[in-house]
């Protein structure tokens, strides 16, 4: 299970807020119940608010190549250029070639000074809670591993307490939320 995606810098991408993909691979990929356990730490990442889930076609390193070639088309690549061209509302919004909107900052790490997530409202995203973004990774790696051997919402409820601290949930929609998130990531 990695820790998050692999871009090139200038590129900052969260891809376990932000990449559908990505999550589905890392969820495919454990192998052993102690890495449920490790994923809490790596899942602190996500945060408690909401994001923008990018499920379009294009893989983090696809994504991060056209953001890339864009800024060097507008010859603002470098850092000083980058840092002076987002001063103005300090972020800026793209399109990629799906017709996908991506949210430009500067990024905190010198190196990787380029942060970038879906826009809301955008083509092949979608917002959704941090917890139930958590949620929905823990539950489906449990699945996988078959353990524990429990109805889907006494696993979701069992996650929800022995991962995050959470209360149960009454009921789960196939239509939205949770349950809306656990077909798209499955």
């Amino acid at each position: 299970m990695e820790q998050n995606c692999k871009v090139s810098p200038p590129i900052n991408f969260n891809c376990w807020k932000h990449h559908a993909g990505f999550i589905k691979k890392q969820i495919q990929s454990v192998l052993h119940i102690q890495e449920i356990d490790k994923l809490k730490t790596v899942l602190l990442k996500v945060g408690e608010s909401q994001m923008d889930l990018y499920y379009g076609n294009y893989s983090p390193m696809e994504i991060s190549e056209q953001v890339v070639n864009y800024l060097k088309e507008k010859k603002v690549f470098l850092p000083e250029r980058y840092k002076n061209w987002l001063s103005e509302n300090d972020y800026k919004l793209i399109n990629l070639f799906d017709k996908s909107v991506w949210t430009l900052r500067l990024g905190e790490d010198a190196e990787k000074y380029v942060h970038i997530h879906p826009g809301r409202c955008s083509p092949n995203t979608g917002r959704v809670k941090a917890l139930t973004l958590k949620t929905a990774i823990f539950t489906l790696c449990c699945e996988k591993l078959g353990e524990p051997k429990l109805s889907s919402r006494e696993l979701i409820n069992y996650i929800r307490k022995k991962y995050l601290n959470e209360p149960p949930l009454k009921s789960i929609s196939k239509e939205n939320g949770l349950g809306k998130l656990l077909e798209l990531l499955r």
